[in-house]
């Protein structure tokens, strides 16, 4: 299918959510310092800045491929995974394993970080 197949309606609204994507990419990317990373990483997610609620919102709002989970490993220890897509399983995203749930929720978070500032 090509984009002149699809409705002049679906066009626009592809066009729409790409335009609004670039915009709270920027925003984001004006909010980001080591403060907010650092509140993050604090764990105290009952109450955030709106800085860090509209990032957080980001993350999750994510196409499914390029959100992160976490996997608790047999040994206790957990790692990322990366879903790939329908009828493919999740892949490791790197070798690093964490102690903790919470360190590895803040590795998911810094990869989402990653990916804010490199695109």
């Amino acid at each position: 299918m090509t984009e002149t197949d699809i409705a002049p309606e679906a066009n626009q609204d592809v066009h729409v959510r790409d335009l609004f994507d670039r915009m709270t990419r920027s925003y984001l990317r004006s909010v980001l310092s080591d403060e907010l990373i650092a509140e993050h990483a604090r764990g105290d997610l009952g109450h955030v800045s709106e800085p860090l609620a509209r990032l957080l919102a980001w993350c999750e709002r994510r196409p499914p491929h390029q959100q992160y989970a976490v996997k608790v490993e047999a040994d206790g220890s957990f790692r990322l995974i990366r879903f790939a897509g329908r009828g493919q399983k999740p892949a490791y995203v790197g070798d690093q394993r964490f102690a903790t749930l919470q360190e590895a929720r803040h590795g998911a978070f810094l990869r989402h970080v990653k990916d804010l500032v490199e695109t």
